[in-house]
């Protein structure tokens, strides 16, 4: 890949600096509680200083909406981490088939209805994939939780693998989903007798993506002016999964991909970083394919994966020629083991959401990603400032 533009990380912050500005994105007053004593390429790869809570909502539409949320540790120590079940978004057709002890299950990262720490958080949204489903990249939401974020993460039930199951083709929705998302969270915010109430600034939103929810993520951010910051993973919208496209953000992006994706391909998402608008990033992550920024190829591993899993199942022969790429890529030799990049990752994301949203003072979680994630981050390009008229 071309590199655009690397600056030191004094010309990074500067950079960062006056984007911020005006955006109205000051230091949130509770930044200070979560911030780390010092920032390197390394920090955010571990959990953060909050414990992790999760609950659920659901939109006016019926969708549900999952929700991690930083937690005290204390309430949370010791506590069962819930864990989500594939099988339940199977159709009730197929449902019925499933022995009743059969489960899919995958640990959430988060303990149940636990209390939210005192605080007020910034919202991330997040967008699962096409045939993914709202909680395939727990590993993620769960890390942004413990380090100061809300994570609302809807359904797209237009496009899901609930959807998929039945056989029917994908439909618009997801940025609807969203922007719903936003709304009501907004409202559980405002609401004195809610257990969100007051712990969410509003003013800070970020919009986060895998595959098709990276395009959602991009759509979202020039739809709904909420959104002051939006990550692609393994997808984008104009030049990548929207050929046709031509409305671009107005505001910071970043784009996340792997090298060895055969879904949606490098070639596809450098042309969706050629056509944002500065300030943008796009960091590589190596030798790992589509499902690096998923939970999915961890799902059911130790039963053979989820082919072995469908075919135990007797899912129809159809489906699974279908979801054969979706359900593989990146999940077997050569591609590195998801499970090796996930905390660079964690690093990248988080780093990049709590820089531009202002919870810390300057992009240093950004500076030297190659030297320390070596093999795993293998190029890492930013331009800070659009070019000169």
């Amino acid at each position: 890949m071309t590199t655009l533009l690397r600056g030191i990380a004094a010309v990074a912050a500067t950079a960062t600096t006056a984007l911020l500005l005006p955006l109205g994105l000051g230091a949130p007053a509770s930044a200070e509680r979560s911030l780390p004593p010092a920032v390197g390429p390394t920090t955010f790869a571990k959990k953060g200083p909050f414990g992790v809570g999760v609950r659920g909502l659901r939109l006016p539409s019926g969708a549900k909406v999952t929700v991690w949320y930083p937690a005290p540790k204390a309430a949370v120590r010791g506590k069962k981490v819930w864990s989500y079940d594939l099988v339940n978004w199977m159709p009730p057709a197929l449902r019925q088939q499933v022995p009743d002890d059969f489960s899919v299950a995958y640990p959430s990262g988060g303990v149940q209805r636990a209390p939210v720490a005192a605080a007020k958080f910034p919202l991330v949204v997040f967008s699962h994939g096409y045939a993914g489903f709202r909680t395939q990249s727990s590993y993620l939401t769960s890390a942004l939780a413990s380090w100061g974020f809300v994570v609302a993460a809807p359904e797209h039930p237009s496009r899901d693998i609930t959807r998929l199951l039945t056989f029917k083709p994908a439909t618009a929705g997801d940025v609807d989903d969203l922007s719903a998302t936003i709304t009501l969270v907004g409202q559980k915010n405002r609401t004195r007798d809610n257990w969100l109430f007051r712990h969410v600034d509003m003013s800070r939103i970020a919009a986060l993506g895998h595959s098709a929810g990276g395009r959602a993520s991009e759509q979202l951010a020039v739809a709904d002016k909420r959104v002051d910051t939006f990550v692609g993973m393994a997808g984008a919208s104009v030049g990548a999964l929207d050929q046709t496209g031509t409305d671009v953000p107005d505001r910071p992006g970043m784009i996340v991909a792997a090298t060895d994706d055969t879904i949606v391909k490098l070639d596809r998402l450098q042309a969706a970083y050629d056509a944002m608008n500065a300030p943008k990033r796009m960091v590589l992550i190596g030798g790992s394919g589509h499902l690096v920024f998923s939970d999915l190829c961890e799902v059911g591993a130790g039963s053979g994966g989820l082919l072995a899993i469908g075919e135990a199942l007797g899912l129809p022969s159809q489906f699974l020629d279908q979801i054969r790429p979706l359900a593989t890529d990146g999940c077997v030799d050569p591609t590195v083991a998801p499970t090796q990049a996930w905390p660079a990752i964690k690093q990248v994301v988080i780093a990049y959401l709590r820089s531009t949203l202002g919870l810390d003072p300057t992009d240093a979680g950004l500076t030297g990603l190659e030297e320390a994630w070596p093999g795993i981050v293998v190029d890492d390009d930013s331009v800070t400032e659009p070019p000169a008229p």
